[in-house]
Protein backbone atom coordinates (compact mmCIF):
# COMPACT_ATOMS: atom_id res chain seq x y z
CA UNK A 1 0.00 0.00 0.00
CA UNK A 2 1.18 3.81 -0.57
CA UNK A 3 1.24 6.93 1.40
CA UNK A 4 -2.39 6.98 2.94
CA UNK A 5 -3.52 4.06 2.55
CA UNK A 6 -3.22 4.03 -1.44
CA UNK A 7 -2.71 1.23 -3.27
CA UNK A 8 0.34 0.86 -5.52
CA UNK A 9 -0.47 1.31 -9.03
CA UNK A 10 0.32 -2.39 -9.93
CA UNK A 11 -3.03 -4.52 -10.30
CA UNK A 12 -5.27 -2.53 -8.12
CA UNK A 13 -8.70 -3.96 -8.27
CA UNK A 14 -11.87 -2.17 -8.80
CA UNK A 15 -12.33 -3.20 -4.95
CA UNK A 16 -9.47 -1.47 -4.10
CA UNK A 17 -9.66 1.58 -5.90
CA UNK A 18 -13.52 2.24 -4.12
CA UNK A 19 -11.77 1.59 -0.96
CA UNK A 20 -9.44 3.88 -1.14
CA UNK A 21 -11.26 7.07 -2.25
CA UNK A 22 -13.85 6.18 -0.48
CA UNK A 23 -11.91 6.50 2.99
CA UNK A 24 -9.68 9.43 0.86
CA UNK A 25 -13.26 11.33 0.58
CA UNK A 26 -14.78 10.61 3.88
CA UNK A 27 -15.75 14.11 6.00
CA UNK A 28 -14.80 15.80 2.80
CA UNK A 29 -17.65 15.51 0.55
CA UNK A 30 -21.40 14.16 0.25
CA UNK A 31 -21.89 10.86 0.12
CA UNK A 32 -18.33 9.62 -0.36
CA UNK A 33 -19.01 5.88 -1.88
CA UNK A 34 -21.25 7.37 -4.33
CA UNK A 35 -18.44 9.77 -5.66
CA UNK A 36 -16.32 7.58 -6.09
CA UNK A 37 -18.22 4.93 -7.86
CA UNK A 38 -19.08 7.91 -10.00
CA UNK A 39 -15.49 8.90 -10.99
CA UNK A 40 -14.39 4.96 -11.54
CA UNK A 41 -17.29 4.28 -14.06
CA UNK A 42 -15.92 7.91 -15.63
CA UNK A 43 -12.04 6.93 -15.39
CA UNK A 44 -13.07 3.10 -16.64
CA UNK A 45 -15.55 3.54 -19.21
CA UNK A 46 -17.49 1.07 -16.76
CA UNK A 47 -21.26 1.26 -15.86
CA UNK A 48 -22.10 1.11 -12.57
CA UNK A 49 -23.10 -2.41 -12.68
CA UNK A 50 -20.02 -3.40 -13.79
CA UNK A 51 -18.15 -2.41 -10.33
CA UNK A 52 -20.47 -4.26 -8.52
CA UNK A 53 -20.36 -7.38 -10.94
CA UNK A 54 -16.66 -7.61 -11.33
CA UNK A 55 -14.87 -6.18 -7.69
CA UNK A 56 -11.49 -7.93 -8.91
CA UNK A 57 -11.23 -6.72 -11.85
CA UNK A 58 -8.03 -4.74 -12.43
CA UNK A 59 -7.63 -1.28 -13.49
CA UNK A 60 -4.93 -0.50 -16.22
CA UNK A 61 -1.92 1.80 -14.95
CA UNK A 62 -3.68 4.78 -16.89
CA UNK A 63 -6.69 4.19 -15.55
CA UNK A 64 -5.47 4.79 -12.03
CA UNK A 65 -3.84 7.43 -12.76
CA UNK A 66 -6.61 8.85 -14.04
CA UNK A 67 -9.06 7.99 -11.12
CA UNK A 68 -6.59 9.10 -8.15
CA UNK A 69 -6.26 12.72 -10.29
CA UNK A 70 -10.19 13.14 -10.17
CA UNK A 71 -9.79 11.60 -6.66
CA UNK A 72 -8.04 14.64 -5.25
CA UNK A 73 -10.02 17.00 -7.59
CA UNK A 74 -13.42 16.19 -6.02
CA UNK A 75 -11.48 15.92 -2.55
CA UNK A 76 -10.68 19.74 -3.10
CA UNK A 77 -14.02 20.80 -4.48
CA UNK A 78 -14.71 20.84 -7.84
CA UNK A 79 -17.64 19.12 -8.76
CA UNK A 80 -18.51 15.90 -10.30
CA UNK A 81 -20.19 17.14 -13.31
CA UNK A 82 -17.16 19.03 -14.56
CA UNK A 83 -14.54 16.72 -14.01
CA UNK A 84 -16.47 13.79 -15.67
CA UNK A 85 -17.65 16.75 -18.31
CA UNK A 86 -20.99 15.59 -17.98
CA UNK A 87 -24.63 15.97 -16.63
CA UNK A 88 -28.05 14.36 -17.26
CA UNK A 89 -31.28 15.86 -17.73
CA UNK A 90 -34.77 14.86 -19.11
CA UNK A 91 -33.16 11.70 -19.92
CA UNK A 92 -30.39 13.35 -22.13
CA UNK A 93 -26.84 13.51 -21.33
CA UNK A 94 -25.27 17.06 -21.64
CA UNK A 95 -21.86 18.25 -21.83
CA UNK A 96 -20.84 20.68 -18.98
CA UNK A 97 -17.55 22.14 -18.45
CA UNK A 98 -16.93 25.63 -15.88
CA UNK A 99 -18.22 28.07 -18.85
CA UNK A 100 -21.69 27.08 -18.01
CA UNK A 101 -23.60 26.91 -14.47
CA UNK A 102 -24.52 22.43 -13.53
CA UNK A 103 -28.50 21.92 -14.26
CA UNK A 104 -30.12 21.41 -11.33
CA UNK A 105 -33.68 18.91 -10.65
CA UNK A 106 -35.05 22.63 -10.52
CA UNK A 107 -34.78 23.27 -13.68
CA UNK A 108 -36.07 20.21 -14.74
CA UNK A 109 -39.04 20.83 -12.81
CA UNK A 110 -39.51 24.64 -14.47
CA UNK A 111 -39.53 22.99 -18.00
CA UNK A 112 -42.26 20.42 -16.67
CA UNK A 113 -44.50 23.54 -14.94
CA UNK A 114 -43.92 25.03 -17.97
CA UNK A 115 -45.15 22.20 -20.35
CA UNK A 116 -48.31 22.49 -18.08
CA UNK A 117 -49.14 25.91 -18.74
CA UNK A 118 -48.70 25.79 -22.19
CA UNK A 119 -50.85 22.48 -22.31
CA UNK A 120 -53.99 24.84 -20.39
CA UNK A 121 -53.45 28.03 -22.31
CA UNK A 122 -52.91 26.75 -25.83
CA UNK A 123 -54.30 24.41 -28.37
CA UNK A 124 -51.52 21.15 -28.30
CA UNK A 125 -51.56 21.37 -32.28
CA UNK A 126 -50.18 24.64 -32.78
CA UNK A 127 -46.71 25.56 -33.05
CA UNK A 128 -45.09 28.02 -30.58
CA UNK A 129 -41.78 30.31 -31.46
CA UNK A 130 -40.37 30.41 -28.16
CA UNK A 131 -37.09 31.81 -26.42
CA UNK A 132 -34.47 30.63 -23.91
CA UNK A 133 -32.82 33.77 -21.91
CA UNK A 134 -29.65 32.98 -20.82
CA UNK A 135 -29.55 28.89 -21.83
CA UNK A 136 -25.86 28.28 -20.67
CA UNK A 137 -25.54 24.35 -21.87
CA UNK A 138 -28.22 24.87 -23.41
CA UNK A 139 -30.78 22.38 -21.70
CA UNK A 140 -33.91 23.99 -21.70
CA UNK A 141 -33.80 25.20 -25.07
CA UNK A 142 -32.94 21.60 -26.77
CA UNK A 143 -35.62 19.70 -24.29
CA UNK A 144 -38.23 21.84 -25.17
CA UNK A 145 -37.05 21.58 -28.86
CA UNK A 146 -37.24 17.83 -28.57
CA UNK A 147 -40.18 17.39 -26.97
CA UNK A 148 -42.18 20.10 -29.89
CA UNK A 149 -40.17 19.33 -32.60
CA UNK A 150 -42.21 22.00 -34.47
CA UNK A 151 -41.49 24.71 -32.47
CA UNK A 152 -39.59 27.11 -33.71
CA UNK A 153 -36.77 27.68 -30.48
CA UNK A 154 -34.63 30.73 -29.56
CA UNK A 155 -32.02 30.19 -27.45
CA UNK A 156 -30.09 33.37 -26.06
CA UNK A 157 -26.74 34.12 -23.92
CA UNK A 158 -24.09 36.55 -23.33
CA UNK A 159 -21.18 34.41 -22.86
CA UNK A 160 -19.68 33.01 -26.12
CA UNK A 161 -18.11 30.34 -24.31
CA UNK A 162 -21.63 29.40 -23.07
CA UNK A 163 -23.69 29.33 -26.54
CA UNK A 164 -20.48 27.18 -27.48
CA UNK A 165 -21.05 24.48 -25.13
CA UNK A 166 -25.07 24.71 -25.97
CA UNK A 167 -24.59 24.62 -29.86
CA UNK A 168 -22.12 21.02 -29.26
CA UNK A 169 -24.79 19.59 -26.88
CA UNK A 170 -27.30 20.16 -29.29
CA UNK A 171 -25.09 18.67 -31.90
CA UNK A 172 -24.04 15.73 -30.35
CA UNK A 173 -28.49 15.25 -29.59
CA UNK A 174 -29.17 15.93 -33.17
CA UNK A 175 -30.93 19.39 -32.58
CA UNK A 176 -29.08 22.07 -33.40
CA UNK A 177 -30.78 22.52 -36.74
CA UNK A 178 -34.00 22.87 -34.45
CA UNK A 179 -32.34 25.80 -32.16
CA UNK A 180 -31.29 29.47 -33.53
CA UNK A 181 -28.54 30.77 -31.35
CA UNK A 182 -28.17 34.17 -30.94
CA UNK A 183 -25.17 35.96 -28.34
CA UNK A 184 -26.26 38.78 -26.26
CA UNK A 185 -27.59 40.75 -23.28
CA UNK A 186 -31.08 38.73 -22.17
CA UNK A 187 -33.91 40.23 -25.02
CA UNK A 188 -31.57 42.09 -26.77
CA UNK A 189 -31.04 40.18 -29.38
CA UNK A 190 -34.18 39.00 -29.90
CA UNK A 191 -35.45 42.73 -30.31
CA UNK A 192 -32.62 43.42 -32.68
CA UNK A 193 -33.94 39.98 -34.65
CA UNK A 194 -37.32 41.50 -34.82
CA UNK A 195 -38.07 38.38 -32.70
CA UNK A 196 -41.73 38.00 -31.27
CA UNK A 197 -42.56 35.11 -28.85
CA UNK A 198 -45.21 32.58 -27.72
CA UNK A 199 -43.12 31.76 -25.04
CA UNK A 200 -40.24 33.12 -22.87
CA UNK A 201 -38.19 30.85 -20.15
CA UNK A 202 -35.18 31.75 -18.19
CA UNK A 203 -33.35 30.80 -15.30
CA UNK A 204 -31.40 33.59 -14.96
CA UNK A 205 -28.93 34.63 -12.45
CA UNK A 206 -30.46 35.36 -9.17
CA UNK A 207 -28.19 34.81 -6.21
CA UNK A 208 -27.43 38.10 -4.03
CA UNK A 209 -23.88 39.52 -4.01
CA UNK A 210 -23.57 39.53 -0.91
CA UNK A 211 -24.74 35.77 -0.71
CA UNK A 212 -21.97 34.83 -3.31
CA UNK A 213 -19.41 33.94 -0.32
CA UNK A 214 -21.47 31.81 1.52
CA UNK A 215 -22.24 29.27 -1.46
CA UNK A 216 -20.98 26.39 -1.12
CA UNK A 217 -17.15 26.31 -2.09
CA UNK A 218 -18.16 24.04 -5.18
CA UNK A 219 -20.36 26.96 -6.60
CA UNK A 220 -18.49 29.75 -5.31
CA UNK A 221 -15.31 28.50 -6.80
CA UNK A 222 -16.01 26.58 -9.90
CA UNK A 223 -19.03 27.28 -11.52
CA UNK A 224 -19.27 30.72 -13.92
CA UNK A 225 -19.72 33.94 -11.32
CA UNK A 226 -21.58 35.24 -14.42
CA UNK A 227 -24.64 32.43 -14.28
CA UNK A 228 -25.08 33.44 -10.66
CA UNK A 229 -24.61 36.69 -9.67
CA UNK A 230 -28.11 38.81 -9.59
CA UNK A 231 -27.15 42.18 -8.82
CA UNK A 232 -26.88 43.81 -5.18
CA UNK A 233 -30.75 41.88 -4.04
CA UNK A 234 -30.33 39.14 -6.76
CA UNK A 235 -33.10 40.30 -8.87
CA UNK A 236 -31.14 42.57 -11.28
CA UNK A 237 -31.81 39.77 -14.08
CA UNK A 238 -35.31 39.67 -13.83
CA UNK A 239 -36.06 44.03 -13.54
CA UNK A 240 -34.03 43.69 -17.55
CA UNK A 241 -36.22 41.01 -18.74
CA UNK A 242 -38.79 42.47 -17.45
CA UNK A 243 -38.73 45.81 -18.67
CA UNK A 244 -37.59 44.42 -22.39
CA UNK A 245 -40.49 41.99 -22.20
CA UNK A 246 -43.58 44.58 -24.10
CA UNK A 247 -40.46 44.47 -27.42
CA UNK A 248 -40.86 41.07 -27.94
CA UNK A 249 -43.44 38.89 -26.74
CA UNK A 250 -46.81 38.31 -28.96
CA UNK A 251 -50.32 38.48 -27.05
CA UNK A 252 -51.23 36.28 -24.85
CA UNK A 253 -47.51 34.98 -24.52
CA UNK A 254 -46.79 33.10 -21.43
CA UNK A 255 -43.36 33.89 -19.13
CA UNK A 256 -41.70 31.26 -17.27
CA UNK A 257 -38.49 32.54 -15.38
CA UNK A 258 -36.73 30.19 -12.31
CA UNK A 259 -36.18 32.07 -9.21
CA UNK A 260 -34.35 31.98 -5.71
CA UNK A 261 -35.93 31.33 -2.26
CA UNK A 262 -38.09 33.98 -1.41
CA UNK A 263 -37.86 35.87 -4.60
CA UNK A 264 -41.18 34.90 -6.07
CA UNK A 265 -43.36 37.60 -4.41
CA UNK A 266 -41.06 40.01 -5.41
CA UNK A 267 -41.02 39.16 -9.36
CA UNK A 268 -44.57 38.70 -9.51
CA UNK A 269 -45.06 42.15 -7.89
CA UNK A 270 -42.59 43.39 -10.69
CA UNK A 271 -44.58 41.19 -13.68
CA UNK A 272 -48.12 42.70 -12.32
CA UNK A 273 -46.71 46.18 -12.38
CA UNK A 274 -45.46 45.52 -16.09
CA UNK A 275 -48.91 44.94 -16.83
CA UNK A 276 -48.94 40.73 -17.06
CA UNK A 277 -51.96 38.81 -15.48
CA UNK A 278 -52.48 35.83 -14.14
CA UNK A 279 -49.10 36.32 -12.19
CA UNK A 280 -48.68 32.74 -10.21
CA UNK A 281 -46.28 30.77 -8.03
CA UNK A 282 -45.62 27.06 -8.41
CA UNK A 283 -43.06 25.11 -5.69
CA UNK A 284 -40.14 22.85 -6.12
CA UNK A 285 -40.39 19.07 -4.54
CA UNK A 286 -39.91 20.89 -1.37
CA UNK A 287 -42.67 23.20 -1.25
CA UNK A 288 -40.69 26.10 -1.66
CA UNK A 289 -42.03 28.51 -4.81
CA UNK A 290 -39.42 28.52 -7.16
CA UNK A 291 -40.98 29.05 -10.24
CA UNK A 292 -43.35 32.07 -11.01
CA UNK A 293 -45.60 32.23 -14.40
CA UNK A 294 -47.44 35.39 -16.01
CA UNK A 295 -49.62 36.04 -19.30
CA UNK A 296 -48.91 38.77 -21.31
CA UNK A 297 -52.14 40.69 -22.64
Amino acid sequence: MGEAGRPEAAGVTVREALRWASSFFRGQVERPQRAAEMLLCGAGGWRREELFAEPEMPLTREQWAVFQEWVRRHRDGEPLQYILGEVSFYDMTFTVNRHVLIPRPETELLVEETLREVKAGWNAERPLRMADIGTGSGVIAITLARLHPRWEVWAVDCSAAALAVARENARRLGMEGQIHWLEGDFCQPLKEQGVWVDLLISNPPYVARSDLAALPAGVRDYEPRLALDGGEDGLDAYRRIIRDLPSVLLPGALVAFEVGIHQADEVCRMLKTAGFADCKARADLAGIPRFVFARWV
